[in-house]
Formats: C-alpha cells, structure tokens, sequence
C-alpha cells in the first residue's frame, strides 16, 4: 500500500514503475499488481489450453483481463483521490475469506493483498460431539476434547476406540475367520461393512459335491445352499438329445430301452439334429446335419462366407476353420496410412478407422532443450516448456541476476565483468563473463616460431600453436634420399605406415636424366626414360618433342646402319674411324636428327641477304616492329617538350653508325655535352634504337654520356622520334621504313652485287650466321 500511494511500485513485465492514475490488474492468487496493458500483452503471448499463466505465481486463468477494477473488484475504473489507497473504491472490502467455515465477509476498506484473519467469535463442537466453545473464526487448528471418541467405524459394528480427533476414524482393523461353503478352503478377513457379521464366503473352485442322484458331482463353482438337482435325471429328460420325438413314443414305437437312472443313454430318433451351429453368415447360421446324438454337434462340413471389416479377406472357409463368428473375423494385414502426428504408421491389423489419431507421446525434446513433450504425438512445433524455477539465475561469477520465476531453458544474463576463469596462458582475459565452460581462445598477438622452426612469426594469435612461414619445409624424409617439398606445416611430414611418394633424382646411366620412378631402396629399375627432348635439324628451325626412350632408341639404329657401313669398308680394307659411334651418347648431335627442308635454305638465304643489306641487326631483331611501338612514352614526351634536343640527338647517332660502317677501325664513339638526368635518360634509350652503347661519366653536374658504335652492329632505325611524334600531331607523313616494305627484285640484284664485291660483309656475314636467328618476314620475287 505504501509502494502504490508513493507510485514506486514495480510492474514484472515491463520493469516500469505504476503510477496512481495507472490501470492496473492484481492477481487472485499472489496479489502481484501489473498494468493493464502489459498484463494483457503477456496473457495472449503465452495463452495455452488452460489459459494463461501469471508471470509472478504462475497460476493459470482461463479469461484475458479486459477492464480496470478496484481491489475488491465492485467498482470499475475508479479514480484517484489523495484520501483513499491508489485503485480502491474507498469502501468496504465485503469479500468472503478463503477459510471453508467462516462466512464473515472482510469488513475493512477496499485494499490490496489477502484479508486479514476474521476476529468473529464462533461456538465449536469436538468431534466426537462430547464438548463444545467458544473460539475465534480464523483458527484453523480444530477443538478437541479427552474423551473417547466412540464413532461407529465403517463395518457398522464396532466403535472408534481412539481418542476424540479430527478427520476419519478410519477402518475397523478387527479380523473375521470365514469359512467357504464347500468346505475346502477358510480364511481371515478385515472386518468391513461386507465381511461384518458373515462366517461363509464363496470360493473359486468347483463345488464337487454329489447331487441327489448319488453318481454325478455337482459342476458349478461354490455356492451357497443345496446343489442344483442332476441334469439327467429320469423325470428331468423327457425328450431326445434334438428334442424333436418324446421318450414316450420312442419306447413305445422303436422299442428303445427305457431309462433306469440318470447314468443309461439317452435314446435317439433317426431324424437330423438341426440344432444352429455358429458357423454361417448372420441371420442364416448352418444347422447340423447329422442324425439326433447326445453331446456336442460334429463339424459342419460346409463353407461358410467370410469377409473382413476393411474389406481386405473376402472368401469361403470351412466352417471347421472359422475360430469366432463371420461377422467378427479379421484379416492380417496391417494399416500402412499415416497417423494425424504425420510421424507414425497406423499399422494396426483391419483398420477401419477413418481419423488415424495417434495415441503413443511425442517425447520431443522443447525448446528449453532440458524437458521432453509429454503430449500425445502431434504435428507441428511443440508446445514451449512450462517448467518455471523460483531461485535467482546468475552469471558464471554471480554479478548478474536474473530473478524469478525463470522459465525454464532461460540462458544466463549477461555480464560486462571480464572473466573470472583460469586461462590456459599467462595472459588475463580480454573478453567478458560467460555461461560457457570453454572459455574463447586468447588472441593477444605475440611471436612464435613457424612449424619446421625456419623463423619467428610476428603478430601470431596465442592460441595458435604454431603457424606456417610459407617457405619449404626442407626437412629429410625417412627415406634418406629426399626433404620434405611441402610448404611449412605441422608435423609429420610423412605420416606414419606411408612411403615417400617422391621421385627418384639420381641420374641414368645412359642419358643422364633423372630416374623419375618413385622413391626406392637399391638400384634404379632398367626401364624406359620418359623424358621429353627437343629434337631439331642442324640450322635449328625445325623442332619437334619425343621421348628420350625413344629417341635413344631410333639413334642407336641409326648407328648401328653407320656402324654396319663402316664395316662392310673395313672388309674393303679401308681405314675406319669408330669413335663417334661408340661415343654416340655424349655426341653434341645425337638430338640434332631432323633434315634441313626448302624451308630452312630459304630462311638462311634470307638472313645473310638482311645482314648483307644492312636492313637488320641480327642481335637487335626483337627491337624492331610496328613503328608506332619504337618509342617509348617517355621518348616522345621528351620529343614534345624540347624537340631540338631529339633532333640533336639523332643527327648525332646518325653520324656515329655512318662513321662507324665507313671506319676502318672496330668502332667510333661520340660524347654528348653535359645535361641533367632526364635529357640524359633520353640519350640512353635512344642508343638501343641505334644498336649504340652508351655510358656516363663524371661527376653532377658535369656528368655527360659516350656513345659508341661497334662496326656491323649498329644501325639506323626506320624513323626518328621527332618524325613520329610530328605524325601523330598531323604534321608530317613519314615514308615506309625499307625493311618494313616488301622486297623486289631489284633489291635482290643489288644486294647480290654486293654480297659479290665486297668479301669484307661476307666475313661479317660467316661471323654473325651463328649469333643471328631466322627472319620470317622477307617475300623475295623471282
């Protein structure tokens, strides 16, 4: 009351504070106080078959609270005033109290929580009714007085010997001794009101008394009085066994032998029993055909028509088979549809059921994880556990709380306290508390070394073990023949029971590849190399691939035709020379086997006219191209910004190659003036355009550059840069470089002419045949 006159008291839902002017609704069962709005969100959030459950007591209601009461619940949405308690109507209470006897209504204003104890004064009896006084209505402990108590017990027979009490007597604990009718069996009993007062009893077991006739026994179970009178006795038989001819008419037409007592036969007529069999259908059962007989009826040999329940059996069966009626048999086949849980399978044996409800339990385990479902198998997600603890939820080191109720499967709160567990290093915990028994790995960044040990790794997480550097592992396998070709990693580098799947690198005996076979103890094997080899024609244009093997093999061939020639001229008696056979596997030409075709002559021919012409500088050849990729950026920038100095520049290195072809002297140099770096840059690239060499000397900021010439490998390009750059801005065409252009006959005739005058470019030309490769771009005409 003083929580909700300051308007401090806490609603459990939403952890607000209710206000005076608040709607709210009180619990019947803990008197808890919630607002109405949140108490209404929470009952349909967690609604079940038996309603709702409080979030304080967990107490189940069956309706959703929809109007704003005052305590008592006469006045609906009262309002506030200073003088009374928050959400009462300001009168009296008048509610009954919970005691079953008291019929005093609270007589106090309207309030929160349970009524007071009920200060009436109300006579009481004792028990047994000996005494009575006058005590207050809200004790619970009930007046007895010291008397016997005297109550007649349940047998009806005796009394309560106890002393005067509340509740029941209880059973009377005296025993009877009982007797059975027939004598056999006695026994002892709790006197109850059945057994009070009775000394015979009725056993299980047959009777077994003689009936009046003297030779039969009487069959029944044991009962009370005489024995039934004998069931074939003369006067009680005055029929046939089918009941159909009088014994009278029997004796007297058949001459049947006439009964002395009740053991003789009964005489039979010559007529059909008829009596109803149980085999056949319903509402036409067979009758047994056999002639009038004492005792029970023979099979009947007829069929009788069967069909199932579910419509499975349909057929004839002998009656002598059937074991129940027609209409209650049942076939053996199982129900393969699928119950409503949509888990399970009928399987029950003639089902005719159309629903196939699911009778076994779900057992699935709820979302708390902890609890199984105890409903009947069902479809769909299981019902959310209703398990609720009533003791505080803490974290791992008990800063955080949760209080109750908690619901069961409710995970610990959270907490912002570092952890408090022992680490597995010597570093403190950089993370927080947690309900987990495992704490996170340590990633505080420190050095350790890689897996094979090459070097220490920087920055490496603590919880690594260990990382790999990158670099090869290199360490020997147990082979003893080869290290390890892995990337550094974590030990074994073979793991145990396997061999080393490396190749063999010891070289052949006869090639000198490696063996390639895999790892092996002792000797290489003698089998065939597979190694590819290059196989050209002696100028080197023709190539082709094969194998060593094979190739190895196709020489020795060829040397053993040579071999055999050499001999037929050693039997002609001629000097022979058997040196380069026998030594054919170190020769330098065992791979140069292929011949030399139209293709090369022309290739060679090409060549020398080329350097013959001086179009080309063998040595020089990848330089040359498209005109537009002579130069690069740089150069033309260059040319862009300060196009004296390229024209300076060119003119000089054109100089310097004329000079050097005419010079009789090896080569000719030429010395640029002093100039900063990039001008200097410049100088150098264009030098390789001139097949020149260039070097700089001296100091800043009098370094300058030499270039120098060398006779017959120096020329002059196509075009010059300033010539070029003047043609991308549009403002000179430039002509087709010569050796660009296709050849013609006229060029053939005067480069023939000086192939023939001049023996000092023919020299040129033997020296440079080696160094230079084949052109692919020269068309001769005829």
């Amino acid at each position: 009351m003083e929580q909700l006159m300051k308007g401090v008291y806490e609603c459990m839902v939403c952890c607000d504070r209710i206000k005076q002017h608040h709607a709210i609704w009180s619990c019947v069962n803990c008197y808890n106080c919630f607002h109405l709005g949140c108490i209404k969100k929470w009952a349909k959030s967690s609604s079940g078959d038996s309603g709702w459950r409080c979030p304080a007591c967990q107490a189940a209601t069956p309706k959703v609270p929809n109007a704003y009461l005052c305590f008592c619940g006469k006045l609906r949405e009262p309002e506030w005033n200073r003088r009374d308690t928050p959400h009462s109507c300001g009168e009296v209470c008048g509610r009954g109290r919970k005691i079953d006897w008291c019929n005093h209504k609270c007589n106090i204003l309207c309030h929160p929580g349970p009524c007071p104890p009920c200060t009436a004064y109300v006579k009481k009896t004792c028990p047994c009714g000996a005494k009575s006084q006058d005590v207050r209505c809200s004790i619970t402990e009930p007046f007895v007085c010291e008397g016997v108590c005297g109550k007649v017990l349940n047998c009806g027979g005796h009394t309560c010997e106890k002393l005067c009490h509340s509740g029941p007597c209880g059973d009377c604990q005296q025993e009877v001794m009982q007797k059975c009718y027939c004598g056999k069996e006695s026994r002892e009993v709790l006197c109850t009101e059945e057994t009070c007062g009775i000394s015979l009893f009725a056993c299980e077991k047959k009777c077994s008394r003689k009936l009046d006739c003297g030779i039969h026994i009487c069959i029944e179970t044991c009962h009370e009085g005489e024995c039934k009178p004998c069931a074939r006795a003369i006067s009680a038989i005055t029929r046939c066994p089918c009941g159909k001819v009088p014994l009278e008419k029997l004796y007297e037409r058949d001459g049947a032998i006439q009964r002395k007592s009740c053991s003789d036969p009964i005489p039979t007529c010559s007529q059909p029993c008829q009596r109803t069999l149980k085999c056949g259908v319903p509402g036409s059962y067979h009758e047994c055909q056999a002639l009038c007989h004492e005792g029970p009826c023979p099979p009947c040999p007829l069929e009788t028509p069967v069909k199932c329940r579910c419509g499975a059996m349909d057929q004839n069966v002998l009656c002598s088979e059937l074991t129940a009626k027609a209409d209650e048999v049942t076939c053996k086949k199982p129900c393969k549809k699928m119950r409503q849980c949509s888990r399970h399978k009928c399987s029950t044996k003639c089902c005719i059921d159309v629903d196939h409800l699911c009778t076994l339990v779900c057992r699935r385990t709820l979302s708390c994880g902890l609890h199984k479902c105890q409903e009947l198998c069902h479809r769909g997600n299981c019902p959310r556990c209703w398990q609720t603890s009533f003791e505080e939820l803490t974290c791992h080191c008990g800063a955080a709380v949760l209080y109750p109720p908690v619901p069961c499967g409710t995970k610990p709160p959270p907490c912002e306290r570092p952890c408090s567990r022992p680490q597995s290093c010597t570093h403190k915990a950089t993370h927080n508390c947690h309900p987990d028994d495992t704490c996170p790995p340590c990633t505080i960044l420190v050095d350790k070394p890689c897996f094979g040990n090459h070097k220490t790794m920087r920055s490496t997480p603590c919880y690594l073990k260990a990382v790999s550097c990158g670099a090869i592992c290199g360490f020997p396998l147990p082979c003893g023949l080869h290290k390890c070709i892995r990337v550094c990693h974590e030990a074994p580098c073979v793991p145990s029971g396997t061999l080393c799947t490396q190749k063999c690198m010891k070289p052949r005996e006869n090639c000198g590849h490696p063996c390639s076979n895999p790892c092996h103890s002792g000797p290489c094997p003698d089998n065939s190399c597979k190694e590819m080899v290059k196989i050209t024609c002696t100028c080197g244009h023709r190539k082709t691939m094969l194998q060593c093997s094979e190739n190895d093999r196709e020489y020795r061939a060829l040397a053993t035709s040579l071999l055999a020639s050499q001999m037929q001229n050693m039997n002609n008696g001629s000097t022979v020379d058997l040196t380069d056979i026998f030594t054919s596997t170190t020769r330098p030409d065992k791979l140069k086997r292929l011949h030399c075709n139209d293709e090369c002559i022309q290739i060679e021919r090409n060549r020398r006219l080329a350097l013959a012409l001086q179009i080309e500088n063998p040595e020089t050849r990848d330089k040359l191209g498209n005109a537009s990729v002579l130069f690069s950026d740089f150069m033309k920038d260059e040319a862009r910004k300060d196009p004296n100095l390229a024209k300076m520049v060119h003119d000089a290195l054109t100089d310097l190659v004329l000079k050097a072809k005419e010079s009789k002297q090896k080569s000719r140099s030429h010395s640029f003036a002093p100039m900063n770096r990039e001008k200097r840059q410049f100088v150098h690239e264009y030098c390789e355009h001139f097949g020149c060499q260039s070097q700089s000397y001296d100091d800043e900021p009098k370094k300058n550059i030499v270039a120098t010439a060398v006779k017959g490998m120096c020329f002059i390009p196509p075009i010059s840069v300033l010539t070029l750059v003047q043609r991308e801005q549009g403002q000179k065409k430039v002509p087709v470089p010569v050796w660009s252009r296709k050849a013609t006959a006229e060029d053939s005739r005067q480069g023939m002419k000086k192939l023939e005058k001049s023996s000092s470019i023919e020299k040129e030309t033997e020296s440079a045949t080696a160094k230079a490769p084949p052109i692919d771009y020269f068309d001769f005409e005829d």
